[in-house]
C-alpha cells in the first residue's frame, strides 16, 4: 500500500487547459485548413498556421485522421500525452500502443510540437513567392522529420500556381522516414526515403531536374558548434555535385548568421557561398549559429517563433518550446 501511494505521488497531472484557446480552434479537418492555405487570397495568420500544425501532429499519431474533424479536447489530450511520454501520468495510464508511439517518433514530434517556431518556419517557406516557370514544382526536404515542411513546401507551390508537385524527403532515422513517408503518402504531398544526405549517391532521383525549394533544418541547437549536425556538410555535397540542379532553387534558411562566439568572426553563410567560408582561417564547423534569415529577415534563434507566442498558453510553452 505504502509503494503504491509513493507511485500516486509521482504522477504528473494533466495540463489544466487546451492546447490553444477554442476561440482560435476551427472545427475543421487537417485537409480543409491546407486546402484553404493553398489559396494565394488566404492570408497565412497565426491561427491558421496553428490550426495546421496541432492537426498535422494528431494525423501524425493517427494517419487515418487528416481528413476528419478531430475535437480540440482529442488534440490537446494527444499532445499531453506527448508532453508526459516518459512520465507518470494518468492519461497515459493503459495507454501502452499511445506511449510507443510517442518514444518512438518523439524527436521529430519535439521540433513540429515547438508551435511557435514551427508557425514562424512554416510561414516563412509557405508564404514566399517564386516566378513560375512550368506546371510542375520540385521540392527537396533534407532531415524530413515529420515531414512538415514538405507540407509547407506543397502550399508554397499551389499558392504559386504551380500545377503539380514532386517532393522528396530524405531522413536517416529508418522508423521515422517510414512513418513519414506513409503520412505523407496519404496526403498526396511526396515521399520520403531513408539515406544519408551527405552522400552523392543519395541524390540520384535528381538526375537532370531543376530544383525550385531546397529545405533543410539541420542545423544544431543553440551554443552547438556545426559540426554536431550535417547542415554544411550537406550543402557543400549538393553544391559540389548537383549545383546545375539547385543554382536556382530557393533555400530554408536561406541564410544562417554564425561565428565563433556572438561577438566574434561573425559571417553570414547562403546561397550565394555555397553556405561554406571563403576562406578556412577558423573552421566553418566549429563555428555556431546565431541566427537565421525567415521571411527576408534575420532573426536570433531565441526569438524564432515569438510573433507566434501569445496563441499558445504559458503553461504549454513551458513545455512545448524545445525546437532549438
Amino acid at each position: 500500500m505504502i509503494k503504491k501511494a509513493s507511485l500516486r505521488l509521482l504522477q504528473r497531472p494533466a495540463m489544466p487547459k487546451a492546447v490553444i484557446s477554442s476561440a482560435i480552434y476551427r472545427e475543421t479537418s487537417l485537409a480543409f485548413d491546407i486546402a484553404e492555405a493553398e489559396d494565394p487570397a488566404t492570408e497565412l495568420d497565426g491561427p491558421l498556421l496553428i490550426n495546421i500544425l496541432v492537426k498535422f501532429f494528431h494525423a501524425y499519431v493517427y494517419p487515418d485522421t487528416h481528413e476528419k474533424v478531430v475535437p480540440l479536447e482529442q488534440i490537446s489530450l494527444l499532445l499531453d500525452q506527448f508532453v508526459h511520454r516518459r512520465l507518470g501520468s494518468d492519461i497515459l495510464e493503459g495507454c501502452i500502443e499511445t506511449r510507443k508511439i510517442l518514444l518512438a517518433y518523439g524527436f521529430a514530434l519535439c521540433m513540429l510540437a515547438d508551435l511557435p517556431k514551427s508557425a514562424h518556419v512554416f510561414k516563412s517557406i509557405a508564404d514566399g513567392t517564386i516566378v513560375q516557370d512550368g506546371e510542375s514544382f520540385t521540392g527537396l526536404d533534407i532531415g524530413s522529420g515529420t515531414g512538415i515542411l514538405i507540407l509547407a513546401m506543397s502550399i508554397f507551390a499551389k499558392r504559386n500556381g504551380f500545377l503539380n508537385t514532386s517532393i522528396v524527403g530524405i531522413e536517416r532515422n529508418q522508423i521515422v522516414a517510414e512513418r513519414t513517408n506513409d503520412l505523407i503518402g496519404r496526403m498526396g504531398l511526396g515521399n520520403v526515403i531513408v539515406a544519408d544526405a551527405k552522400k552523392r549517391g543519395t541524390y540520384g532521383f535528381l538526375e537532370n531536374k531543376k530544383v525550385h525549394y531546397v529545405t533543410n533544418e539541420t542545423l544544431p541547437s543553440i551554443n552547438r558548434s556545426l559540426w554536431k549536425e550535417d547542415f554544411i556538410f550537406i550543402c557543400k555535397t549538393l553544391y559540389d555535385h548537383f549545383y546545375a540542379q539547385i543554382s536556382e532553387a530557393k533555400f530554408f534558411p536561406d541564410a544562417i548568421l554564425v561565428g565563433r562566439s556572438q561577438t566574434e568572426m561573425l559571417t553570414v553563410i547562403n546561397s550565394s557561398n555555397c553556405f561554406q567560408m571563403p576562406d578556412e582561417k577558423y573552421p566553418l564547423r566549429l563555428m555556431k549559429p546565431y541566427a537565421i534569415s525567415l521571411s527576408g529577415n534575420m532573426v536570433s534563434l531565441e526569438s524564432v517563433g515569438h510573433a507566434y507566442e501569445e496563441y499558445i498558453p504559458e503553461v504549454w510553452r513551458a513545455v512545448l518550446t524545445h525546437r532549438w
